[in-house]
């Protein structure tokens, strides 16, 4: 089917058009809100600027296609495929994009707040500066996406996987990463103040210069990760497990370490002094003056070994 015939039959009033084929066509600007494209082609089709708020596209192929700042308010577009699409700018705010495969995609600034994103693939996407406060991405794919700057506040990624994902400067306050998998993952100067990370897996993750204030880290696995310079004020690493991990400058005021295994950790510059440390593991950890030690020990940690006395 031609641009010409679709927009004619549209303004007509007819808004199915399941199972068509409107692959490479151009709909740039045009209003086709509430339209049904579910199952139709529209591989490598101009989008850009079109208004399909209220549109249903279930299984859409939209493989290529040029949504740049596109209106795809409430659209639903579960299971829709967007490999490679271009959704620079695009209002996607309350969509349905569960199971949605957004491999490649690029969607730089893109608004996607309150959007269902549940088992959505973001894998090698681009979403730099992007909107996700309140989304749902429950289950969600990140994989080697670039994330820097987006904004996830009060987000729900519990179980996501960001491995080896970029999430610098990303704005992750008060969202939900429980048992999220976060391991090789860049996290630097990222904002996770209140943040979820109950059982969460960030080993090998760079959370340098992190805020974590305040973020709940129990059971949350951390071997090996880079902590140099964030701020855990506050947060909660009971029982976590910190195996290698380096904390270098670390803020930790008033921070519960309780459990916690801090084998073979790097500590220089760290100030343990409102800790709580009770049954804290520090076997083999290094960068501890003795005076630190003395007064982890006299607190209930665990495994230390002062030096002889001269």
């Amino acid at each position: 089917m031609k641009a010409q015939e679709l927009l004619q039959q549209y303004a007509a009033n007819r808004k199915d058009f399941q199972n068509q084929n409107l692959s490479e066509i151009d709909l740039s600007h045009e209003n086709l809100s509430e339209i049904n494209f579910s199952h139709a082609d529209l591989g490598r089709t101009d989008l850009s600027y079109v208004n399909l708020s209220l549109a249903k596209m279930v299984w859409t192929d939209l493989n290529r296609a040029n949504l740049q700042q596109a209106n795809l308010m409430q659209v639903d577009l579960c299971r829709g495929i967007l490999l490679r699409a271009d959704l620079r700018a695009a209002n996607l705010t309350q969509a349905n994009l569960s199971n949605t495969q957004f491999y490649l995609a690029n969607l730089e600034s893109a608004n996607l707040s309150q959007a269902n994103l549940i088992e959505a693939s973001l894998e090698e996407a681009y979403l730099s500066q992007a909107d996700l406060r309140k989304a749902n991405l429950y289950k969600a794919l990140f994989k080697g996406s670039k994330c820097t700057a987006a904004n996830f506040e009060r987000a729900n990624l519990s179980r996501a996987n960001g491995q080896e994902a970029n999430f610098s400067q990303a704005h992750l306050q008060q969202a939900d990463l429980e048992k999220a998998k976060f391991t090789q993952t860049i996290l630097h100067e990222a904002n996770l103040t209140e943040a979820n990370l109950v059982e969460a897996n960030l080993s090998y993750a760079d959370l340098t210069k992190a805020i974590l204030a305040k973020a709940q880290l129990e059971l949350a696995k951390l071997v090996h990760a880079n902590l140099s310079g964030a701020d855990l004020t506050e947060a909660s690493l009971f029982k976590a497990n910190l195996t290698g991990a380096i904390l270098k400058s670390a803020t930790l005021n008033r921070t519960d370490l309780r459990g916690a295994n801090f084998e073979n950790t790097h500590l220089e510059g760290v100030d343990f002094s409102t800790c709580r440390v009770k049954g804290t593991l520090f076997t083999d950890a290094l960068g501890l003056t003795t005076q630190q030690q003395q007064w982890l020990i006299a607190n209930g940690a665990l495994n230390l070994t002062l030096p002889p006395l001269s």
